[in-house]
Order: C-alpha cells, then sequence, then structure tokens
C-alpha cells in the first residue's frame, strides 16, 4: 500500500467531494476522469479539480455505508490525511485475467459519501474541471 497525490487529493476529517463523473462514449463501461473538490475549499470554479485514470480496465463505487472495512483494503486510520491509495497488485486485481492488467495498479479513492476502485495505469491530478 503507498499513499499517492498527497497534496492533491486528502481529507481533512472526511473525503473530497465528488462532483462529476466522466465515462467514455454514453454506454458508462470505462471511467476516465472525475471532479472533486476537496473538503477544505469552497465550492467555486477556481477550486475545482479532477482526477485522471490512464488506460481504466476496472472501475467500481462502493457507498461508505455498505464498506467492510476489512484491513487489506483500510489505509485510513492514524494521523495522516491521504484519501488515494495505490494498492498495487492486491487480491481484487488479481482475481481478474491479467492478460490486459500486466501494467495496470490497484488504486483506491475515498470520497464523502463513497469510495471508487480503479485498476488502471495511472492517476493524475489537475486543476480544474477534467477537459471532455
Amino acid at each position: 500500500m503507498n499513499p499517492i497525490l498527497l497534496s492533491d487529493f486528502h481529507h481533512e476529517g472526511r473525503g473530497p467531494e465528488l462532483m462529476k463523473v466522466h465515462y467514455r462514449g454514453a454506454s458508462g463501461r470505462a471511467i476516465v476522469a472525475v471532479d472533486y473538490f476537496l473538503s477544505e475549499d469552497s465550492y467555486t470554479p477556481e477550486n475545482l479539480r479532477h482526477l485522471r485514470f490512464f488506460k481504466p480496465q476496472v472501475f467500481m463505487f462502493t457507498p461508505e455505508e455498505v464498506e467492510p472495512y476489512t484491513p487489506e483494503f483500510n489505509p485510513w486510520e492514524g494521523e495522516t490525511r491521504f484519501a488515494a491509495v495505490d494498492f498495487g497488485k492486491s487480491a481484487w486485481l488479481q482475481r481478474f485475467s491479467s492478460r490486459h492488467l500486466g501494467n495496470c495498479s490497484h488504486y483506491r479513492f475515498m470520497f464523502y459519501d463513497e469510495f471508487l476502485d480503479v485498476i488502471c495505469e495511472g492517476v493524475e491530478a489537475g486543476h480544474g474541471a477534467y477537459p471532455c
């Protein structure tokens, strides 16, 4: 487990606020990016940020209230305020066919009311809304 994006995606007692999910095409089969506000920022256009996913293969949203908080996927306790984690080749990633996943990692993002798990080749944070 490796905390990532420490200055761009963190929590102050609650996770960033998810504002919009961007999908490839109209089907919603592939996630491309998400827009969010950090919890300490006001909801103004200049404070909007985004995460962009590179070569996403699998994604899953889990509501906070049904998350089982198993030890393998619950890194949020403690003093550090990170809200994004690279789990590498997690057990969840290994359950899928490895044919297209050789360069991928399992990333988890803690938002205010939900978690987002993404298996992809990388992620980057940026300022402003994701440019569609």
